[in-house]
């Protein structure tokens, strides 16, 4: 841990702001990672440091909630047509309804995650995202059934299980004359080489 100060874009060399710098020390080969922390506390480095550590679950959090599940996307909770603008109504219905279809997202993500594996349990719903859900496949439509035919990818053994579960299901889609959804994985593709 060190400590410096950092002049910030347009300010004069007396209003430097108090910097702590943290290392992070990487396992293996990978390069140790350097972290600032910004601060106009008076109190000792390792006290910011603590503080800041407390704190950074919740920051995590904010970021997770913003960029993971885009709850920054949330509709104005303002009747924009009030009478008074100092004292405007407030709509309450939009900005619930979105937070509670998160909170299902969130919730229905969580016990996927759990389902498939307990090394995948706690994981960001935008790990889930990239991992599982944007996913490339074809759709194939026949007289009784809707096939997802989903392309290789690298955690399907995972998926499996809950393949099979799906499937066993027998899982209709009412607004398409009733067909059953047929979830399929691509299978491994020979490896080039010895």
């Amino acid at each position: 841990m060190a400590e410096t100060r950092t002049v910030l874009k347009g300010e004069a060399q007396e209003e430097a702001v108090r910097t702590i710098v943290c290392r992070q020390v990487m396992r293996g080969p990978k390069k140790d990672r350097w972290h600032p922390l910004y601060t106009s506390s008076d109190a000792e480095a390792g006290e910011v440091l603590d503080t800041f550590r407390l704190r950074q679950h919740h920051e995590q959090g904010f970021r997770v909630q913003v960029h993971g599940e885009s709850l920054n996307a949330v509709p104005c909770g303002y009747d924009k047509d009030s009478p008074d603008r100092h004292h405007p109504r407030f709509h309450r219905g939009p900005p619930q309804l979105m937070g509670w279809l998160a909170c299902l997202v969130y919730n229905a993500c969580a016990a996927f995650a759990e389902g498939l594996s307990p090394a995948l349990a706690g994981k960001f719903v935008e790990t889930l995202r990239r991992t599982f859900f944007n996913l490339k496949g074809d759709l194939y439509c026949t007289p009784r059934a809707l096939i997802v035919y989903l392309e290789e990818l690298p955690a399907q053994d995972s998926l499996v299980h809950y393949i099979d579960q799906f499937n066993a299901a027998q899982h209709r889609v009412p607004w398409l004359d009733n067909r059953q959804i047929i979830l399929s994985l691509s299978p491994h593709a020979p490896r080039a080489g010895p």
